[in-house]
């Protein structure tokens, strides 16, 4: 994550404490308010947990009556870009070092400069080394050209959607800020989903995304990053399920997803430098919050590089969708399992073993469950649903299996 993007963090959280006065959600003065605020420590983004003082708070709702947003971003620090441990002899030599030799690495480069004797402590370290490198792009010229790219875009809706997840403003509640998942369409900028998620994970994803599948009907191709949630194993096969193209683009090149990342600056200068508070109490207010902005303002405001509205040019397609029932789109989504059906008819997932019919003995069958009910079980033949299994019963299976016998008078009539 670059230094910019922990700044707008930062200041998205200021914006948070001090936007019950802002708004006048706070039924007493400010000052009782920055008091309780800064009662407890709070949780900060990215620097952990930090005690304030009123005066604190107060400070920043002065900054942003004066410059907005912005003036709540911490400053970057003065000596950015310079070392306070690699000394300006160490510099030049290590800059000579990797014109000559373009791959060393920090931990070699550093062990010929202690064998010259030009470092003679243990400072600096590999590390230091390491960042002095990336900070004056001492590898850019022979070892890290630049890499040549041209800004594109497809030519019809649902050619191609872009996903990524952003980090939220803080919520109360919740131990971690909510994430806003949103996947927007590369020819018309339409936001095809949006919504606030309570983590980036797979779990959180799927169902999110088959909405968004069951609205608006199968893209040719989606674009991630390699997130954990967009790496999964279950992903990857129900795309293909689906013939969708999964497209994942190279790591630490966020240029390469240009239009979510600007769409993601736009939320964050129009819809949450101006959230009511009371958006803000639950996950569920601030998801609604933000539904109404998405069709309200984003979709129905000019777009500059289109001009036409997001909702306009999504509408406006000339290629057939392609659609699938929001059933099919389920089972396509089940997570899948491989089991090896015992000679007892039973396999076992989590612990917990299941009855199979006895023709499926000593086969491996394809099993899936939904994300949200993993007990449920449906066992599939040839890509198709064959039926739905249920937890082992013994006390059933002996009651079923018991041989009948009949009562037989021995006494005298």
């Amino acid at each position: 994550m670059s230094d910019e993007q922990r700044r707008k963090d930062i200041a998205l959280f200021r914006y948070g404490l001090i936007a019950p006065v802002l708004h006048g959600a706070h039924s007493g003065c400010a000052a009782d308010y920055f008091r309780q605020a800064t009662a407890t420590p709070l949780e900060v983004p990215h620097l952990g947990t930090v005690r304030f003082k009123p005066d604190t708070l107060k400070s920043w709702l002065q900054a942003f009556r004066a410059g907005a947003l912005d003036a709540l971003m911490p400053k970057p620090r003065a000596d950015l870009g310079t070392s306070r441990s690699v000394s300006p002899e160490i510099g030049r030599r290590l800059a000579e070092l990797l014109t000559e030799h373009p791959r060393m690495s920090a931990t070699l480069a550093r062990d010929r400069l202690v064998a010259e004797e030009v470092i003679t402590s243990p400072s600096p370290s590999e590390t230091s080394l390491r960042r002095f490198i990336r900070a004056h792009a001492l590898r850019t010229t022979s070892a890290s050209p630049a890499i040549e790219r041209h800004a594109f875009a497809k030519e019809e809706p649902n050619e191609l959607w872009t996903l990524d997840f952003m980090v939220g403003p803080k919520i109360s509640g919740m131990k971690m800020a909510p994430r806003l998942l949103a996947v927007i369409d590369d020819a018309s900028r339409f936001i095809v989903l949006g919504r606030f998620l309570p983590s980036e994970s797979y779990v959180d994803l799927a169902p999110s995304l088959v909405e968004a599948f069951a609205r608006h009907g199968l893209p040719l191709a989606i674009y991630c990053d390699n997130g954990a949630a967009f790496s999964t194993h279950d992903l990857a096969l129900a795309c293909a399920r689906l013939d969708v193209a999964l497209i994942h683009s190279k790591p630490y090149v966020p240029q390469s997803r240009g239009k979510i990342e600007r769409f993601f600056g736009t939320v964050r200068s129009r819809f949450l430098a101006a959230i009511e508070p009371a958006a803000l109490v639950s996950l569920q207010g601030i998801d609604t919050a933000f539904t109404v902005w998405l069709e309200s303002d984003y979709h129905r405001r000019v777009h500059s590089s289109l001009g036409v509205t997001p909702l306009a040019r999504f509408l406006a397609s000339s290629r057939p969708k392609r659609w699938i029932s929001r059933q099919e789109l389920d089972l396509h989504f089940h997570h899948t399992l491989r089991r090896r059906v015992r000679a007892d008819c039973t396999v076992s997932v989590a612990g917990v073993r299941y009855e199979v019919p006895p023709e499926w003995i000593g086969h491996t069958v394809e099993l899936r469950c939904p994300l949200a009910d993993p007990s449920s079980l449906i066992l599939f033949a040839a890509g198709k649903p064959a039926l739905a299994l249920k937890p082992l019963d013994v006390v059933d299976n002996e009651r079923r299996n018991r041989p009948v016998s009949f009562a037989t008078r021995t006494e005298e009539p």
